[in-house]
């Protein structure tokens, strides 16, 4: 008996503890992603990390998730309550996982990123070529890359990174690698397979991030569009 009930308080110790843990890394890939941004030559050495942050990360575990579909998405138990609203960025500690949807007040619905709608802005790590990561269905272990220039020099493991050109996801992040890539007769660019480092299959713990800038990124994008009509 005793034995038992030592099982059951120690079962419920490693959730607490596994909790505590989601929360710190949370903090430490702030700290972490903030310490690389401002460390670059071009901005100097930053003080204030506080009033220069960026990003914020929420951690969240997946209670509901498909990859056997052609849209596929995922549910998380965190929601406006958290802090979490629509079109915010979601990653694994390995990569990249999708984009919040849908928000209530402890729940959010993530459109995957094995999703027939999904495209992410990526590109070839070490070079300054961006495509457009997409899904086409079949494997949810591999996704294709596309945009890229047939004159750019590829290899099978290549790295593949957030561009950081949007206002969800920060520049960086890890997608996965080249699988393969070929050249289509008459096609300028190639035709990408990347295996994503984000095994979508047995996903459990995500982050969502928060980009503290995105609303003013946003609003100046779409004034800019509106000056241009």
């Amino acid at each position: 008996m005793y034995d038992l009930n030592n099982e059951v308080k120690e079962y419920f110790k490693l959730r607490m503890i596994n909790n505590q843990l989601a929360v710190e890394n949370a903090a430490l890939r702030s700290m972490l992603y903030e310490s690389k941004y401002f460390s670059s030559k071009s901005l100097g050495s930053v003080t204030d990390s506080v009033s220069n942050q960026r990003y914020t990360y929420v951690p969240a575990k997946v209670i509901n998730n498909t990859t056997d579909r052609r849209s596929n998405y995922l549910t998380i138990d965190r929601g406006i309550l958290q802090g979490v609203e629509p079109e915010m960025a979601v990653i694994s500690s390995e990569g990249i996982v999708g984009i919040v949807k849908d928000v209530s007040k402890n729940f959010a619905t993530v459109i995957s990123v094995l999703h027939k709608s999904s495209s992410i802005s990526s590109k070839v790590a070490d070079t300054e070529y961006i495509g457009s990561l997409v899904w086409e269905g079949g494997n949810p272990t591999v996704a294709q890359l596309k945009d890229i220039p047939n004159h750019v020099q590829l290899a099978e493991g290549m790295l593949i990174k957030t561009s950081g050109f949007s206002a969800m996801f920060p520049s960086g992040l890890n997608i996965g690698t080249i699988r393969s890539f070929e050249i289509k007769p008459g096609d300028n660019f190639y035709s990408i397979e990347v295996n994503l480092l984000t095994d979508m299959n047995s996903v459990s713990m995500v982050y969502v991030v928060n980009n503290l800038m995105r609303l003013e990124q946003i609003e100046l994008e779409s004034q800019t569009e509106i000056s241009d009509k």
